[in-house]
């Protein structure tokens, strides 16, 4: 009979070590799906987002992981196109990560965000369309600062550094650029300026000259210009041939993308004003060792509004550090986040914002420099 016994609680030690040792297997990893545009118009855009949050999952599981478990990073192409991207959130949903980076397109994530809410997995997205919030989608977080703030700041600027009181707008009629707009009117009416013109373009045209006459006729003397960066690019380089550099261009965060100076020339954005969420030109140490790191390790030029990605993945391994891999404990983390990362200092708002600091800069001979300094944290 103790024989017995004892053979029967053996047997189930085995059968707890054994089970214990599933899980463990199960946990080999921490998987994290990260949804960036790497196939069209924006995949420029979405190679420096891949590398900036690439070179944080390296770094952390170098030094041992989250709490000794590595990170594994999957990339899911998200596209340039908010119809094929649902089927890269499906894709991504698919991979039953803990959490997931992405999408980078306002357009997607207004179409696809029933699907993660769905899923109840958190998704740390980058549109800064205010819609997004309106949705009122609790698995649903942001980490860039929405247009509603970024526009202010970058008329502030105009207006405090270079005494604009005549400006035009053009802007690309997608969901992105409309909400910049929009932005801009508002902040517009509560400085009490009135654009001379407003032009707009749709995505994908090349030819900006009409649009361009326009604004010289109605005697502006900035060009406050939203748009995905193939469309900036053309129309700085377009001002140019057309004699009118003397018109600034103020521009949203793709402006200070590369991609945009590949294809202006860099003597075309001469001059150019931007907001962003990084200043390459921070003399903070932290910063410069950072843009350090990247210059060692990309051939790529950095996009200061994209790098952000590289926090993104510092702020889920702290919070996953923090309270495990279940998803509604990592959700309800990021609700009440509050995290000073490498590249800036994270608070969440009732909304799902994770706010931060944001940059207004000119580039003046081929460097960004810093005009204003911003920290947007709403009181809830």
């Amino acid at each position: 009979m103790l024989n017995s016994r004892i053979t029967r609680i053996l047997v189930t030690a085995l059968v707890l070590v054994l089970v214990g040792s599933a899980a463990v297997l199960a946990q080999e990893t921490i998987k994290i799906c990260h949804l960036a545009p790497l196939t069209g118009g924006s995949a420029f855009q979405g190679q420096i987002l891949v590398n900036a949050a690439k070179m944080a999952v390296e770094e952390i599981n170098a030094a041992g992981g989250i709490n000794g478990v590595p990170i594994e990073y999957i990339v899911i192409d998200e596209t340039s196109s908010s119809s094929s991207g649902i089927e890269a959130v499906r894709k991504a949903i698919a991979e039953n990560p803990v959490v997931v980076i992405g999408p980078n397109r306002s357009g997607t994530i207004l179409a696809a965000e029933h699907l993660w809410k769905e899923a109840k997995i958190p998704f740390l997205v980058d549109g800064t369309n205010n819609e997004i919030t309106k949705r009122g989608n609790p698995y649903t977080f942001r980490v860039q600062v929405e247009s509603t703030y970024w526009a202010p700041l970058l008329i502030r600027t105009a207006l405090e550094y270079y005494g604009v009181q005549r400006p035009a707008v053009i802007y690309g009629l997608n969901d992105y650029s409309k909400d910049l707009w929009n932005a801009t009117k508002a902040a517009f009416e509560q400085y009490g300026i009135e654009p001379v013109t407003v032009q707009t373009f749709n995505d994908g045209d090349r030819d900006f000259t009409a649009q361009l006459l326009k604004v010289r006729a109605a005697g502006a003397d900035a060009i406050f210009c939203y748009g995905y960066e193939t469309e900036q690019g053309i129309i700085l380089r377009q001002r140019s041939e057309l004699g009118m550099q003397d018109l600034r261009i103020f521009g949203e965060r793709g402006c200070a993308s590369p991609a945009v100076e590949e294809l202006a020339g860099s003597e075309n954005v001469e001059g150019v004003v931007t907001t962003t969420n990084f200043c390459t030109g921070d003399p903070d140490p932290v910063k410069q060792e950072f843009v350090r790191k990247w210059n060692e390790k990309y051939d790529v030029a950095m996009s200061p509004t994209h790098v952000v990605h590289y926090d993104t993945i510092y702020i889920l391994a702290d919070v996953i550090g923090r309270v495990g891999t279940d998803r509604e404990a990592i959700r309800e983390a990021l609700a009440n986040l509050d995290f000073k990362a490498p590249l800036g200092y994270y608070r969440a708002d009732k909304n799902g914002n994770l706010n931060h600091t944001m940059y207004s800069q000119v580039y003046e001979n081929g460097e960004w420099k810093i005009l204003l300094m911003e920290d947007y944290y709403p009181e809830d």
